[in-house]
Parts: C-alpha cells; sequence; structure tokens
C-alpha cells in the first residue's frame, strides 16, 4: 500500500515541478518582452526632431526651448530606462528564484517606466512639431502683412480720390506699418520666434481690419454723398405726388424727419475723415432705420386705400341687401304672425337688425364722407373695412336663417296637414284589413289604438283651426301620431299574418292527422289557441307539429306566404 502512495508523491512533486518550470517560462518571456520595448524606447528618435530646429535661429527664445527639450528628454529617459532596468533585473532574479509575484510586480513597475518615457517622448515631439508649425504660419502671416501693406500703399497713392477726407489719416496709418513689418524680421534673427509670431499675428489681423476699411469707406462715401440724399429727395417727391392724389400724410412727419436725417447725415463724413467708421455706421444704420419706418408707413396708406377702393362696392352690395332683406323680414312678420306662432327673439332679432344697419351705413357713410375731403388718413379708417364685412356679412347669414325659418313654417304647415290626412287613410285602410281577416275576433288591444289615434287626429284639427297656430306644437303633435300609426300597422300586419300563416300550416298538416295522433293532439291545441286569438303561440304549436312529421316544410309555407 505504502508503495502507491509513495508513486502518487512522485507523480504530485513531478507535477508540481513542470507547473513551477511554465510559470518560470512565461515570466521569462514577459520580462523580455519589458526589454525589447525597454530597448525601443531607448532608440526613440528625438534628436531627429531636436535636429529640425537648428534650421531656425536658435538665439533667445528658440534656443532656451532647444535646450529645455533636450534636456528635459535626456533627463527622462536615463532616469526611467534606469529604473525599468533594474526592475527587469530584479524580476529576472525573482523568476529563477520562483518568486513569481514579486517579479510580477517588478515586470509591472518596469511597464510603468517605460510608458513614462514613450508619453514624454509623444508629449515633447508634440511641442516641436506646434514650435515649428506656428514658426511657418508667422512666417505666412509675415509675407502676407508686407502684401497687404504694400497693397493699401498702393492704392490710397493711385485711387486716393475715392477716400475722399480720409486719405490723409490713411496714409498715416499706412506708413505707421512700415517700421511694424520691418520689427517681425528683427526679432526672428534673435530667435525670439514666439513673441515674433504674436506680434504679426497682431499685425496681420490690423492690416485685414485696414483693408476692410479701406474698402468699406469708398462705399461710404457714396452712400453719404449720392444714394442717401437720392433717397430722401424720391421719398419727398413721392410723398408730395400721393398727397396731390388725395393721401393724408402728415402722421409720418416725413419733412421734419427728413430734416433731422439730413443733419445726422451729414456728421458721417467728418467721422469717416477721422476713420472711426463703427461710429459712422451706427448713424447710417439709424438712418436706414428711420426711412424704412417712413417707407413702411408710407406703404400702409397706399395698401389701406387699395384695401378701401377693394371692399368699397362689396360692403354697398352688402348694406344694401342687408337693409332690403331686414325690410322684407318685418313686412312677413306683421303678415306671419296673425296665421303662425313666431317667437319673440326672432322678432326682436330683427327689430335690433334694423337699428344694426343703420348703425353700419352711418359709419360707412362716414367713411365715404372723409374720402371726400382734399386728403384723406386712409389708414385711421380701413379698420373700419373689416368691421362693416364681417358685420355686414354676420347679419345677411343669420337674417336669411331666420328668412328660412319663416318660409319652413308655411311648409311645415302643409306638410302636418299632408301627414295627418295620410294617417287618418292608412289608419282606416289597415282596420279595414283587421275586420276583413280570418281573425275570430278583433283583438281589443287594436281598438284601443285606434281610438288613441283618432283622438290625437282630432285634437291637432282642432289646433289646426288656431290662429296663431304653434307650428313646431302641431309637427311634434303629428310625429307622434305617426308614430302611433307605424305600430299600429306593424303589430296589426304581424297579428294578421300569423294567423293566416296558422291556417296554412294547419291545413297543411291535415293530410297527416289520421296516421299520426301525436299530430293531430298538436293541430287540435293549436286550433285552441287560434280560437282564443292567441295567433302567435298557435302558429309557433301548428308549425312544430308540420315540422315533426315533415322536416322543413314549414319553412317552405313561411316563404311561399311572404313572397305572395
Amino acid at each position: 500500500m505504502w508503495v502507491y502512495i509513495l508513486i502518487a508523491i512522485i507523480i504530485l512533486v513531478i507535477v508540481a515541478a513542470a507547473v513551477l518550470l511554465y510559470l518560470r517560462s512565461v515570466k521569462t518571456q514577459m520580462i523580455d518582452t519589458q526589454y525589447n520595448r525597454l530597448h525601443e524606447v531607448n532608440q526613440l528618435p528625438f534628436k531627429l526632431d531636436l535636429v529640425k530646429l537648428k534650421n531656425y535661429n536658435l538665439h533667445g527664445e528658440a534656443k532656451g526651448l532647444y535646450n529645455n527639450w533636450q534636456d528635459e528628454w535626456n533627463e527622462t529617459l536615463n532616469t526611467h530606462s534606469t529604473h525599468a532596468e533594474n526592475a527587469l533585473e530584479q524580476s529576472k532574479t525573482n523568476v529563477e528564484q520562483f518568486k513569481f509575484s514579486q517579479s510580477t510586480k517588478n515586470n509591472e513597475l518596469a511597464g510603468e517606466n517605460i510608458e513614462i518615457i514613450k508619453n514624454k517622448y509623444d508629449e515633447l515631439t508634440e511641442e516641436v512639431a506646434g514650435f515649428i508649425k506656428a514658426v511657418e504660419e508667422g512666417k505666412h502671416q509675415n509675407v502676407e502683412s508686407e502684401r497687404l501693406y504694400r497693397e493699401a500703399k498702393r492704392d490710397v497713392l493711385a485711387n486716393g480720390h475715392k477716400f475722399g477726407d480720409a486719405k490723409k489719416p490713411l496714409e498715416e496709418v499706412i506708413k505707421a506699418y512700415e517700421p511694424e513689418v520691418a520689427k517681425y524680421e528683427k526679432m526672428v534673427n534673435d530667435g525670439d520666434y514666439i513673441r515674433a509670431n504674436e506680434f504679426i499675428f497682431n499685425t496681420y489681423n490690423e492690416l485685414l481690419n485696414l483693408k476692410d476699411s479701406m474698402d468699406e469707406i469708398p462705399k461710404l462715401i457714396k452712400e453719404v454723398q449720392k444714394e442717401l440724399p437720392q433717397q430722401f429727395q424720391e421719398l419727398r417727391y413721392g410723398c408730395r405726388d400721393l398727397r396731390a392724389k388725395g393721401y393724408d400724410l402728415d402722421h409720418i412727419k416725413v419733412e421734419n424727419r427728413l430734416s433731422t436725417l439730413k443733419s445726422n447725415l451729414n456728421r458721417v463724413e467728418p467721422l469717416v475723415a477721422k476713420l472711426e467708421l463703427e461710429e459712422a455706421d451706427s448713424i447710417l444704420d439709424n438712418i436706414h432705420d428711420e426711412l424704412d419706418d417712413m417707407y413702411e408707413l408710407v406703404e400702409h396708406e397706399v395698401n389701406a386705400k387699395n384695401k378701401f377702393d377693394g371692399g368699397k362696392d362689396v360692403i354697398t352690395d352688402e348694406l344694401f341687401n342687408a337693409k332690403a332683406l331686414n325690410y322684407t323680414l318685418r313686412t312677413e312678420i306683421d303678415y306671419i304672425q296673425e296665421q303662425y306662432h313666431i317667437d319673440e327673439s326672432d322678432v326682436q332679432k330683427v327689430m335690433n337688425y334694423e337699428n344694426e344697419i343703420e348703425n353700419l351705413i352711418s359709419i360707412y357713410s362716414g367713411m365715404i364722407e372723409e374720402t371726400e375731403k382734399n386728403t384723406t388718413r386712409y389708414s385711421a379708417i380701413v379698420d373700419n373695412i373689416d368691421y362693416l364685412k364681417n358685420n355686414a356679412h354676420t347679419i345677411h347669414e343669420e337674417q336669411n336663417s331666420i328668412q328660412e325659418h319663416l318660409v319652413n313654417l308655411r311648409e311645415d304647415d302643409a306638410e302636418a296637414r299632408e301627414n295627418i290626412r295620410y294617417v287618418n287613410d292608412r289608419k282606416e285602410k289597415v282596420y279595414r284589413e283587421l275586420m276583413s281577416s280570418n281573425l275570430v275576433t278583433l283583438p281589443e288591444q287594436f281598438i284601443v289604438m285606434k281610438h288613441e289615434i283618432e283622438v290625437n287626429i282630432r285634437e291637432i284639427d282642432n289646433y289646426f283651426s288656431r290662429k296663431p297656430l304653434n307650428v313646431e306644437y302641431v309637427k311634434a303633435k303629428v310625429n307622434d301620431t305617426v308614430l302611433m300609426m307605424n305600430k299600429f300597422e306593424q303589430e296589426a300586419y304581424a297579428v294578421m299574418r300569423d294567423s293566416q300563416l296558422t291556417e296554412l300550416m294547419i291545413q297543411y298538416g291535415n293530410r297527416f292527422r289520421s296516421t299520426d295522433a301525436d299530430l293531430n293532439a298538436h293541430l287540435n291545441e293549436a286550433e285552441r289557441l287560434f280560437k282564443e286569438n292567441r295567433y302567435k303561440r298557435a302558429l309557433d304549436v301548428a308549425k312544430d307539429a308540420v315540422e315533426s312529421v315533415e322536416p322543413g316544410s314549414a319553412a317552405k309555407i313561411e316563404k311561399q306566404f311572404d313572397n305572395n
């Protein structure tokens, strides 16, 4: 037994040794990987980036940057490369001693130092590239600044007339940039690239603004000397023409406002001559706003007149029609009130409409009188156009509705009389059919229903003789009577159908009576129910009896009866 135990122990020892050897191999490979990474970062070509700076003047700021970047790189590389190498050596020793946990920590420490070197390389190369890019941009802006300076100088010399009194101030401003452009070169020669870039950036943008100002000045002068005075004249003469056509424009105060605008306009050229263009633009913006406001008010007057001219004939027609219809309604109401009951509110509405129409006509007459004056302020009266249109239209619609109601009174009266005659005829016809049917006796319910209908008819006939007639009440009474008649007719025909079908079912079943005792009993029961006026129940019993001896025959008999 101990032999097996010994063998198991030996196997465990061998397996453990194999696992330890495998782990040492894996950890060794990880250390080798880190050694390769350390070698790679030690070979990073930062010196090649620094070599690029030797193309520039390594004095002043440039020299300081060069030395700082070189020292920072060397210090980072030497310090963290040494830390990484020591950590890897310690990790290697730990692996040989099978201290895998400690080896992993040292390996990670080496990786952290390698990563610091890599990050520092990325940081410094980015700074170098940014410096080179800024220097190249500065060179480009310097070239552009010299071009803008030359073009501005040449433009003033060649086209000085278009700048007016601003020519001399412009020459002085441009001349002031001559030494400014040369300063950049001196800063670059001294290696002060950062200061040079800031300086040329500001100079370049100032020259761009100067170019924009030089482009704007001739436009401002043209606007001040020609365009705005021409607009002033056009507005002044245009308003005079409109006054001659009858427009009242006093509320716009064109002359006073134009006088003020002209005074403000006279302030612009001196500001342009002093190159105070922002203030000049502000004054011109205010002038344009004032002009737009005056043009808008004038246009509003013109549109108001057009609206008045366009709506005048329509309003005339609507008011005339409304007044004519109101007269017609008042005449009709006086006549119809003797014949029919009319809601007092409708009568009062018609009377009120007469006053409203007169009020609208008065407003419209005032508008016409206003337009017949020498001058008219159409914007003051144009709002009445919509008021008149809307109110005249509303009155027209409501008066039409009342007129339609008056017409309907006569039609409803005639319809009610016709309906009640028709109900009376139908009642007599149904009653005659009941009396001549095969019913044993006439059910009492039909006698009662017939009596109720006749009472209603007599009551309605009495109402027809009254003056004034309440048509709405009569219509409701006639409708109730029609519903009673419909019920009377439906139930009467249903009973007559049941009774006739019962006889047919019994007649059909008679052929089987002698041979079928059950059928005979059922038919006897149906006959008994028939004699007792229980026609619906008699039909059901007879149908069941016939179906029991010949399925489908009852439905066939019923279908043939309904089709005849």
